[in-house]
């Protein structure tokens, strides 16, 4: 198994929401992002624990097969070029701080609606996405059975999220999404050096 804290993350998710499904519906509450109470009642813990939450099964399986198709993938990389500690340190921190962004974003633009509640690893996940896409920008990805470079995905990624902040559409974690995008970028180029000219390389551009 050449992507352990990929590996363990899948495993945590599955086994976390499984049990918020079956148990007590006051945890699922309890544990879920309230923007309002993380600001108000202080319940800073809700920006961690909502991202192992999701919403349902479809919720769950779409964030787990992203995190395993790009995950095993990306952090078997960093194993390869950093070695095993260091390269798996790496696609935490890069996971983490993706979880983080996309929460506190969600917080920013929602803390003044106390009815207004997110769960799930989107953030996290999204940040592994974009990881992937700053070093393999003209790889294919598949958009709903579409292929496209994945830079161009990753451009009308952010442009839906935005969109979808403005106005506000569907049952979407929007802010998630994006805060969760713009941690990825930022954490893989502080981490991986040379990353940013990796990424200008795909495209002839030298600096």
């Amino acid at each position: 198994m050449n992507s352990p804290v990929t590996f363990t993350l899948l495993f945590a998710n599955v086994a976390i929401s499984l049990w918020a499904f079956y148990s007590n519906p006051i945890y699922f509450e309890r544990f879920s992002e309230w923007p309002y109470q993380i600001v108000h009642q202080k319940r800073f813990y809700q920006v961690i624990t909502s991202a192992f939450l999701h919403a349902n099964f479809m919720h769950l399986f779409f964030n787990m097969f992203a995190l395993f198709s790009f995950g095993t993938y990306l952090e078997g990389l960093f194993i390869n070029s950093f070695g095993d500690v260091l390269g798996s340190l790496y696609f935490f921190a890069i996971y983490f701080v993706s979880l983080l962004s996309g929460s506190l974003l969600t917080v920013v633009f929602n803390y003044k609606n106390p009815n207004y509640v997110a769960v799930g690893a989107s953030g996290a996940v999204s940040g592994v996405v974009f990881s992937y896409v700053l070093l393999f920008p003209l790889s294919k990805i598949g958009v709903f059975f579409v292929p496209m470079p994945a830079f161009l995905f990753a451009f009308f990624y952010i442009g839906a999220s935005i969109w979808g902040m403005k106005t506000k559409f569907g049952n979407i974690g929007h802010e998630a999404h994006l805060g969760g995008a713009i941690g990825g970028i930022v954490s893989t180029i502080i981490l991986i050096d040379g990353a940013l000219r990796i990424f200008f390389a795909n495209f002839g551009i030298d600096f």
